[in-house]
């Protein structure tokens, strides 16, 4: 387990050391590229988090929404601060998930996948149709937390991009922390055996729930993060094809490691800017790329190192000496 611990933690510096990195020197068009990762790393991390109780969800897009219809009303329309709308549109997600929860959490497997799915289709035709937000056309200028008082411009690119590091590694150590406690350790029991938990009297329904609507407040936070950065909101953001970009990258970098969501949320968005940018009918090539990821590292990159440490390893309890 430590071995597992270590490779995840030295993964986690590396790609927060390579994205320094690209950061520190990257042009206007990588910047944005980079901002687009790490808040696609934020959403992978809250989808991932679910998945350490053993709940997949393909409708997380809808929680993502929540937070950028919210920080967009809030600032957009009512007026107010970037600030409190952040700490709102958090929140909301946070309550959103937790009132679909309440009846969502009892279904398991493919039927929690299709109730989390239904769930975020119902919110895009909502959007889709609402007037307030200008529907299926849109709406422009949202503006960016202001942080002039300590001396950063989010409207520069470059300092966008740093913070959107800056939170997304944030996230992953807080996670990480988490599930190291005893709260994770029991996600991750509910995980393996749920019905032996139950047995043992433990509050199964209760820790999903919990779970489910952390990961809410991380995706929200992820959406307002988004709309910030591109400054403008569409329904696109509820699609399902959100939920599935997310569920890919997560599965990529390796699902249930927490690093690997990140790490599959730097591949997908820079492969798909390089194939977009050098191939025709470049889907063909990217869904090419997935099927080889899958059928050769069926645990996700992060989740084959883990495997090939693992075998290198020497067994428990083996000094190496002879007897």
């Amino acid at each position: 387990m430590a071995s597992g611990n270590l490779v995840r933690g030295l993964a986690g510096v590396a790609l927060l050391a390579g994205a320094l990195t690209g950061q520190r020197f990257a042009g206007f068009f990588a910047q944005e590229l980079i901002a687009e990762a790490a808040i696609l790393g934020i959403f992978t991390l809250s989808l991932d988090f679910l998945a350490t109780c053993g709940l997949v969800s393909l409708g997380h897009a809808g929680l993502l929404g929540v937070g950028a219809y919210l920080f967009a009303g809030l600032t957009v329309l009512s007026g107010l601060p970037p600030a409190f709308a952040l700490a709102a549109a958090i929140a909301g997600g946070a309550l959103a998930a937790f009132v679909v929860g309440l009846f969502a959490i009892r279904a398991q497997g493919a039927f929690f996948i299709m109730v989390t799915l239904a769930l975020a289709e119902m919110f895009y035709a909502f959007v889709f149709r609402n007037r307030a937000f200008n529907g299926a056309d849109g709406m422009g200028g949202i503006p960016r937390l202001d942080l002039s008082r300590i001396g950063v411009d989010l409207n520069d690119p470059q300092a966008f991009s740093l913070a959107a590091i800056c939170v997304c590694a944030a996230v992953w150590l807080l996670l990480e922390l988490v599930c190291a406690s005893p709260f994770g350790r029991a996600l991750d029991a509910i995980r393996q055996n749920p019905h032996r938990v139950a047995a043992l009297g433990g509050r199964v329904y209760l820790y999903r729930l919990a779970a489910f609507t952390s990961s809410g407040a991380l995706a929200a936070l992820a959406g307002a993060l988004k709309v910030q950065h591109t400054n403008f909101l569409s329904p696109d953001l509820v699609s399902w094809f959100v939920s599935g970009d997310v569920l890919i990258a997560t599965v990529i970098g390796g699902l249930g490691t927490l690093v690997g969501g990140p790490l599959g949320a730097a591949i997908l968005v820079f492969l798909k800017d390089a194939l977009s940018s050098n191939v025709g009918h470049w889907y063909l090539f990217l869904g090419a790329v997935f099927a080889f990821v899958a059928l050769a590292m069926p645990r996700g990159v992060v989740g084959f190192l883990l495997a090939f440490f693992a075998r290198r390893s020497p067994p428990a309890g083996n000094t190496g000496d002879a007897p």
